[in-house]
């Protein structure tokens, strides 16, 4: 409910894109200036929290299409047996700033510990509110993402006029011409495992949400989590069953020593799964091309096709880059799946070694029946059979 302290109170915000549009609305968060790259996602009113604190999300400013965030609060950072956050991708938040039409300022749920006012404010972030997302959403997608600011006021500052606004965005720098995977990698190896794991994988850390980890490790494997520049000798120093190739923010082509080490992974022929930027960096060490998208895919209900079977997937996505797929003739690689959307690639696999990706996120659905079924074939290019990892608690 607004109420009329809350309304003297509030802060004036600015969002402000390197087109020369400016928007004003409420701020709410931390206040703070920060630059960033404008996204939108179609995610409705649940996930905001692991939005916030998806890795693959550094250096971004998220638009959300769905009207209302925020009406579930915000849940305690509790972890689960493994050590690993249940209710969060990561340990942080990792947007840059966050839109919403209507941030709900007395949410309802039994989880919640907090508004995502709070939430914001603790981590230093700011959000701007009662502005049209329905017309920010329609810019990018005609005219692309693109660089730009918001900027939360102190109560009763004035901002700087609209010509001032423009003039400080002309200056500002794209994030995806930053290493960004390497902020968000971890700095040193991390070791997660259920009891009497049955086999080990090494994770190369781009910003790996946790969910991806809590998927392998609850299929009773060994997690080692090592840094985004690690090496193949490094990496079998680990004695590992199979390699993962995380998910990750910023441009594939930067990932150099990544690229290297899944070149040796492919001839050694080593069993490797790649997930979004993974995909991205498989399709490069493989010999194709990626390219940036005009504005990705975002969101919770993007459609999947699998070529070789015909089945549809609806998937949960974050990506702003995609592989050409055109690069990959004579390499032994071939296409998997394909957006119904737009055409664009959604994964790749070898027609003899135990190698794939996929562009989106098998993580995000539990059940027999979606793409989860992606880390099973994992399991199985591993050489595990799934009476050694399932369980009658995998049927809930």
């Amino acid at each position: 409910m607004v109420t009329i302290d809350s309304l003297m109170n509030e802060r004036e915000a600015v969002l402000v894109l390197n087109n020369g549009q400016v928007f004003h609305g409420v701020g709410f968060g931390a206040t703070k200036k920060v630059f960033g790259e404008f996204v939108f996602t179609t995610f409705t009113a649940a996930g905001y929290y692991c939005a916030l604190t998806d890795p693959s999300n550094q250096g971004q400013i998220y638009t959300l299409t769905y009207p209302l965030i925020g009406n579930y609060g915000v849940p305690p950072w509790e972890k689960d047996e493994y050590g690993i956050y249940k209710y969060f991708e990561s340990s942080s938040i990792k947007c840059a700033g966050f839109i919403v039409h209507e941030a709900c300022k007395e949410p309802s749920h039994y989880e919640s510990e907090k508004t995502l006012d709070q939430f914001l404010a603790e981590e230093g972030i700011p959000g701007i509110e009662r502005v049209d997302t329905r017309e920010i959403t329609k810019i990018f997608r005609s005219e692309g993402v693109q660089v730009g600011m918001i900027q939360v006021f102190e109560e009763g500052e004035t901002p700087p006029s609209d010509e001032e606004l423009i003039e400080e965005v002309k200056r500002a720098k794209d994030p995806n011409l930053r290493h960004l995977a390497s902020e968000v990698s971890t700095k040193k190896v991390k070791t997660y495992s259920p009891e009497d794991p049955i086999g080990t994988v090494v994770a190369v850390d781009f910003g790996i949400k946790n969910n991806i980890l809590r998927n392998i490790v609850r299929r009773k494997m060994k997690v080692i989590l090592v840094p985004y520049n690690y090496s193949y000798k490094q990496i079998m120093e680990y004695d590992p069953d199979g390699i993962l190739l995380s998910n990750g923010p910023g441009d594939p082509k930067k990932c150099i020593e990544a690229i290297d080490l899944t070149k040796q992974l492919i001839d050694e022929e080593f069993p490797t799964m790649g997930i979004c930027l993974g995909n991205q960096i498989l399709g490069l060490a493989a010999g194709a091309d990626t390219y940036k998208l005009k504005y990705g895919h975002r969101g919770g209900n993007k459609p999947v096709i699998d070529l070789r079977s015909g089945s549809g997937y609806i998937t949960s996505q974050n990506h702003g880059y995609a592989v050409d797929v055109e690069g990959l003739k004579k390499s032994g690689f071939e296409e998997m799946l394909v957006n119904a959307d737009d055409d664009t690639n959604e994964g790749i696999y070898h027609k003899k070694k135990p190698i794939f990706a996929v562009q989106f996120h098998p993580e995000a659905y539990p059940g027999p029946e979606d793409t989860q079924y992606l880390f099973d074939d994992f399991m199985k290019n591993m050489g595990f059979e799934k009476e050694q990892y399932h369980t009658e608690e995998d049927e809930d």
